[in-house]
C-alpha cells in the first residue's frame, strides 16, 4: 500500500471514530427538537475529518486548535445560513447569524427569554464540531481514547435520557455503546502494535480480524448483560447532592427553559413538569403515561390539583417569585398557617403517587395539611401567614408512594363573589396586579372594551373566559411567537389559535389590567372518575393551566379560559350547589387491590425527573444531631469504620508489597508511569533504572539497591537475595522523593502542556 494512505492506527479505527459521532448526532436529529438540526450530522462527520487532518499535521497543538476553531466557524455558519431563506444573501444570512446570537447573549446575562430556536440549531453545531474534533485529536495525536468516548456518550445519553416523544432513542444509545467498545479494543490493539514494532517483536498481521471478531462478541454480551440487568432508580442522594428541588439542577433547568423556550416539549411521564417559570415557547406534546390516583370522598364539581402558583409575567415568561426562604413544615406542626376564606369546606384526598421519582405534593387548591414533610415555597402577608406558591415533599417521592392530603375546598357562589369588596390589601396589589409594559395598548383596550359593561370583578372576569373560549382557538401545536411580538398580543390579535399556558396568561393580564387581581396556576385538570372507587386517574394529557383570580373573603377562585377544558359555572346562591358530594368528605384511604388496575408499570422510563430531597432551614436552637435523622448518624459511623478498615488494610496489604522485593520492584516501574517516563517490556532492570535516576537523581542508592537485589533473585542461580537486605527501608527514602517529583511534572504538565510533546516530536 502506498505509505500516503496508510493510517498507523488503522482506517478501522477512523471508521468506528466517524460512526460514533454520526450515531449521536442522527439521535439528536431524530429527536426533533426544532427544525434545522439535519445539519448535526455533517457538522460531525466534518470535524471529525478536520480533526485528523490536523492532528497528523506537523502544527503544534495551540496552532492546531486555532485551525480547528476557524475551520468551526467556517463550517457552521456555512450550514446553518443554508437552512436560512434563501432569498437573502449569503453575507445577510451570517450577519443575522451573529446579530441572533448576540441578541440572545444579552438576554442570557440580563436574564431575558430567548423564543429563537434558530440559536440551539448554532450552539449544538458547534458541540458536535468540538466532539467531533477531540475526538479525533484524541485519538490520532494523544491517543487518550476515553476523552473521544466520553464526552460524546454524555451528549448522547442526556438527549435519550430526557426525550419523552414517541421514537425510540434508546436504539441509538444502544449502538453508540456496541460501537465505543469496539472502537477502545480496536485502539488498544493499535498501542500494542506500536509497542510490539518498537521493541522488535515479531506478530502476525492477521491478528486484527480475530481480535475484532473478539470484541464484537465481548461488545455484545457486555450489551445484552446491560440489557437485562434492571434499571436503577433514581437516587435522592445524588438530588440532595446537587441541591434538592431549590439547587444548582434546578436553576440549570430554569435557565434552559428560559433560554431555549422554543424546543418541543413532549412532556414528562416521570418529571416534574412544572419548575419555576413558566415559558410560552413552542408546541407541546403531552402523552398518557398516569401520573397519580387521587382517591377523594365523591365526584368534585371542579377538580384542579395544583402544582404550583406564578405571579408575575414579562417578556413571555411567568415566574414564581418565592421572596422568603422555604418553611419546612410537619405533619406534628397542624395546619398551614394560611390566610383565612369563606366559603369553603374542608376535604380529605389520598393521593398515590406513579412517578418513579417527584417532588411536588399535587392537592386541591388551598392544601390546608399533609401527613408528610413539606416544603413551602413562597412569602407571607403582613400578619404572618403563609402565601403559598409550592409545596413539595422534604424527601422525594416513590412510584407508589401515598399521602393523605387535606384542602380547602371553594363553594362560593356567584352571588357572594359579585358583593366582594374591592379594597385590596397591599400585598395583593404588589404581586397580583402588575402589568409588564410589554403588554400592548390594544390587548388593554380589548379587555376594557369586554368588561365595561359589569361593575364587578367576577362578571368582568367570566366576560373575559368566554370571550377566550369563544374566539381563541385550541392548538398545542402551534409555533413560538415572533421575538418581537408579545405572545398575550400575538395569540389575541394575529394567530387566534393556543393551549392552555396562553389562555390563562391572555385572561390574567386583561384582568390585570382591569385593576383584577389575578394568576396562573399549573397542574392537572380534571381526571378519569371511578364511581365504584370514587377516585380520579390523572394521566400526563391532564397537565393544565388555569387562572386563579382574588376576591376579598373568599381568597383565590379558579376560572377556566381554556377552550379544551370544560367549564364550571358557581351556582347563583349556596343553596343551589354543593350537593352530597361534600357530606362526607374524608375518605379513609384505597385498597392497595384498587391500584394500577390497566396498566403494568414494570417498565415504566425514569425519564427526566427533576428531583431529590430538599434541604430545609437550619434552626439555630437546635443541634446537628437533632437535625440528622438517626439512620443517617448510624450511616455516618459505619462509613467512618469502613474508612478506618480500610486504611488499616491497605496499609497491611503496602507493607507485604514493599517487604517482597519482587514486588517492590514491580512498584518501581509503576512510579516511572507517574513520573511521565515511557518504560517498555524490552528495557532491562538497570535501564529501567538509570531512566528513574534520570529524572529524579536523589533517588540513585535505594533505586540501584532494589534493582540489584530483584536481578539477583530473578536471575542468580540460587534465585537468592541478600539476607540483610530490608526493600522498607528502601522505600522510606525513596517514596517521598518519587512523590514530590510526580506533582512538580504534574505541575509543570499542567502549566506547559506541549512542551513534554515537543522534546517528544523532536526525539522522533
Amino acid at each position: 500500500m502506498d505509505a500516503r494512505l496508510k493510517l498507523e492506527e488503522g482506517w478501522t479505527t477512523l471508521f468506528l471514530l466517524w460512526a460514533m459521532i454520526l450515531v449521536a448526532a442522527l439521535a439528536l436529529n431524530q429527536a426533533d427538537l426544532i427544525d434545522g438540526l439535519q445539519i448535526i450530522p455533517l457538522t460531525g462527520s466534518l470535524a471529525v475529518l478536520a480533526g485528523l487532518l490536523l492532528a497528523k499535521s506537523r502544527f503544534q497543538s495551540r496552532t492546531a486548535h486555532l485551525f480547528s476553531f476557524v475551520y468551526g466557524l467556517f463550517v457552521v455558519s456555512w450550514l446553518v445560513a443554508s437552512i436560512l431563506p434563501a432569498e437573502e444573501t449569503w453575507r445577510v444570512r451570517v450577519i443575522e447569524i451573529f446579530t441572533r446570537q448576540a441578541d440572545w447573549f444579552e438576554k442570557a446575562f440580563n436574564g431575558g427569554t430567548s423564543r429563537d430556536g434558530l440559536i440551539f440549531v448554532i450552539q449544538t453545531s458547534f458541540i458536535y464540531w468540538l466532539l467531533g474534533y477531540t475526538g479525533a485529536w484524541f485519538t490520532f495525536r494523544q491517543s487518550r481514547v476515553w476523552l473521544a468516548v466520553v464526552p460524546t456518550g454524555i451528549v448522547l445519553l442526556s438527549v435519550v435520557y430526557y426525550y419523552n416523544g414517541p421514537k425510540l432513542l434508546g436504539l441509538y444509545l444502544a449502538t453508540y455503546t456496541l460501537l465505543a467498545l469496539i472502537y477502545v479494543a480496536r485502539t488498544h490493539l493499535a498501542d500494542q502494535e506500536k509497542k510490539w514494532r518498537s521493541g522488535r517483536v515479531r506478530f502476525d498481521t492477521g491478528i486484527h480480524f480475530d481480535f475484532m471478531r473478539s470484541a464484537l462478541l465481548a461488545a455484545l454480551l457486555a450489551l445484552m448483560l446491560a440489557w437485562v440487568m434492571p434499571s436503577l432508580s433514581a437516587s435522592a442522594a445524588v438530588g440532595d447532592a446537587l441541591g434538592g428541588t431549590r439547587g444548582p439542577w434546578r436553576q440549570f433547568q430554569d435557565n434552559w427553559t428560559r433560554l431555549f423556550s422554543s424546543l418541543r416539549s413532549y412532556g414528562s411521564g416521570v418529571s416534574d413538569p412544572y419548575q419555576d417559570t413558566l415559558v410560552l415557547g413552542g408546541p407541546r406534546n403531552v402523552g398518557n403515561t398516569p401520573i397519580m390516583d387521587v382517591y377523594v370522598g365523591g365526584r368534585l364539581p371542579y377538580a384542579y390539583w395544583e402544582a404550583i402558583a406564578y405571579d408575575t409575567y414579562e417578556n413571555g415568561r411567568w415566574t414564581a417569585q418565592f421572596v422568603e426562604d422555604p418553611v419546612l413544615h410537619f405533619p406534628d406542626d397542624g395546619d398551614l398557617n394560611i390566610p383565612l376564606s369563606a366559603g369553603r369546606e374542608v376535604i380529605t384526598q389520598t393521593v398515590v403517587n406513579y412517578l418513579p421519582n417527584s417532588s411536588f405534593l399535587y392537592a386541591a387548591p388551598q392544601m390546608v395539611s399533609t401527613d408528610r414533610q413539606i416544603v413551602i415555597e413562597g412569602a407571607s402577608d403582613p400578619t404572618g401567614r403563609l402565601l403559598v406558591s409550592s409545596v413539595r415533599s422534604r424527601y422525594v417521592l416513590r412510584q407508589g408512594d401515598q399521602y393523605n392530603v387535606e384542602s380547602r375546598f371553594s363553594l362560593a357562589d356567584a352571588e357572594g363573589l359579585r358583593s366582594a369588596p374591592t379594597d385590596y390589601p397591599d400585598w395583593i396589589q404588589q404581586y397580583y396586579l402588575t402589568v409588564p409594559d410589554t403588554i400592548t395598548p390594544e390587548t388593554i383596550q380589548l379587555a376594557s372594551d369586554i368588561t365595561s359593561q359589569f361593575n364587578n370583578p367576577f362578571d368582568k372576569a367570566i366576560a373575559v373566559r368566554d370571550y377566550l373560549r369563544e374566539n381563541v382557538t385550541y392548538n398545542d401545536q402551534i409555533p413560538a411567537p415572533p421575538e418581537a411580538v408579545d405572545p398575550v398580543h400575538y395569540t389575541l390579535f394575529i394567530s387566534r389559535e393556543g393551549y392552555c399556558n396562553y389562555y390563562a396568561s391572555a385572561m390574567a393580564m386583561m384582568l390585570r389590567s382591569q385593576g383584577i387581581p389575578s394568576r396562573v396556576v399549573s397542574g392537572y385538570a380534571q381526571g378519569e372518575y371511578d364511581d365504584k372507587t370514587h377516585s380520579y386517574r390523572i394521566r400526563a394529557s391532564n397537565a393544565h393551566t388555569w387562572v386563579e383570580v382574588y376576591f376579598q373573603r373568599y381568597g383565590w377562585i379558579q376560572f377556566e379560559p381554556t377552550a379544551s377544558i370544560p367549564v364550571y359555572n358557581r351556582p347563583e346562591t349556596a343553596n343551589e350547589g354543593g350537593g352530597d358530594n361534600f357530606a362526607s368528605p374524608v375518605f379513609g384511604g384505597p385498597d392497595r387491590s384498587d391500584l394500577l388496575p390497566e396498566e403494568n408499570f414494570e417498565d415504566f422510563d425514569p425519564g427526566a425527573l427533576d428531583s431529590g430531597e430538599l434541604t430545609p432551614p437550619i434552626n439555630e436552637q437546635t443541634s446537628l444531631l437533632d437535625r440528622l435523622p438517626s439512620w443517617q448518624v448510624i450511616g455516618a459511623i459505619v462509613l467512618v469504620l469502613i474508612a478506618g478498615l480500610t486504611l488499616f488494610g491497605a496499609n497491611e496489604i503496602n507493607k507485604r508489597v514493599e517487604k517482597d522485593v519482587e514486588r517492590s520492584y514491580g512498584r518501581l516501574g509503576n512510579w516511572g508511569r507517574w513520573l511521565g517516563l515511557s518504560l517498555q517490556p524490552t528495557h532491562t532492570p538497570y535501564e529501567r533504572a538509570d531512566m528513574i535516576t534520570a529524572v529524579v537523581p536523589e533517588s540513585g542508592p535505594p533505586v540501584r539497591n532494589l534493582t540489584q537485589q530483584f536481578v539477583r533473585k530473578q536471575f542468580s542461580p540460587a534465585h537468592d537475595m541478600d539476607d540483610t537486605f530490608d526493600p522498607r527501608t528502601e522505600w522510606r527514602v525513596l517514596r517521598p522523593l518519587l512523590l514530590r517529583q510526580s506533582v512538580i511534572n504534574w505541575w509543570e504538565k499542567w502549566r506547559h502542556p506541549q512542551r513534554k510533546k515537543d522534546r517528544f516530536d523532536r526525539w522522533r
